[in-house]
């Protein structure tokens, strides 16, 4: 199989993982559906791939039919220095799990309370080095973003690559996506290399006029700015999506236009 050319270090021409975030300051734009079905997407294309979850509401375990409760310890515990990834890693359906629940939700006020100043002197960068665990493993590591401007999702991104931001061509949500680009911006300012690859839109309808229009107006706009793209894939909302989450059984080949959003990214013949 033709395989698309991997990210390497420089110095030692050793593999290093593209990692994704997929992000939006918007809930209910289809972040966790995004994730697990281009992580199940990649590996069907032969990558190796994982997913962290840095939102506290766990929903990837959910996402591949594992309990929450039955989570011993989760990605919380490797920021706090309790645990290593090796020792929170699970799989599923082919795909490497970094898991979270609500425990996530204690990040901030651990890590940025002055009496802990000394244990955590860098709290935005926590995730940037659990990466560094595992990041020769892979091909792709994609991270699933709480829609808050919080410590895990400033982690999620200054530990990041690239960043997918989807959107329901709705109001909100189109707000939501200049609210996005406003945080990355920042980030980008302050020096770290985050690559926007794109805006995904996600659980369009056909039949409703309004996402039609509001999808033609954000194609036009973004037409004009050269260093984002909207990307021609448009993810349709689909009960069988819905279904595949609800089930814990993420398949690919219900969920087409995922595959094709792939290789539309990665640009995978």
């Amino acid at each position: 199989m033709a395989r698309h050319s991997k990210t390497t270090n420089t110095t030692n021409n050793t593999k290093t993982a593209r990692i994704i975030s997929v992000a939006s300051q918007k809930g209910g734009v289809g972040k966790t559906a995004t994730v697990t079905n281009m992580a199940v997407g990649l590996v069907s294309l032969g990558y190796k791939t994982a997913i962290v979850d840095m939102d506290a509401q766990g929903h990837i375990a959910l996402s591949f039919g594992i309990k929450k409760t039955d989570l011993k310890k989760t990605i919380f515990d490797v920021l706090i220095g309790e645990a290593k990834m090796r020792d929170i890693k699970q799989h599923a359906f082919g795909v490497d799990l970094y898991l979270s629940n609500n425990s996530l939700s204690e990040l901030s006020p651990k890590v940025m309370a002055q009496i802990n100043s000394k244990l955590f002197p860098a709290p935005k960068y926590l995730l940037r080095k659990a990466i560094g665990e595992i990041r020769t493993q892979y091909d792709y590591i994609l991270i699933d973003t709480s829609p808050s401007n919080d410590i895990p999702t400033i982690n999620s991104l200054l530990a990041s690559t690239d960043i997918i931001i989807p959107v329901l061509p709705e109001g909100l949500s189109i707000d939501g996506i200049y609210e996005t680009i406003f945080l990355i911006k920042g980030i980008q300012e302050q020096g770290s290399k985050i690559n926007i690859l794109g805006i995904l839109p996600t659980m369009v309808q056909d039949h409703t006029n309004l996402h039609h229009v509001k999808l033609q107006e954000l194609r036009k706009q973004f037409a004009e700015t050269p260093d984002i793209k909207v990307f021609d894939t448009v993810i349709k909302r689909a009960i069988r999506h819905g279904l595949a989450q609800t089930d814990g059984e993420p398949d690919i080949k219900k969920a087409p236009e995922y595959l094709s959003f792939v290789k539309e990214v990665f640009a995978i013949a």
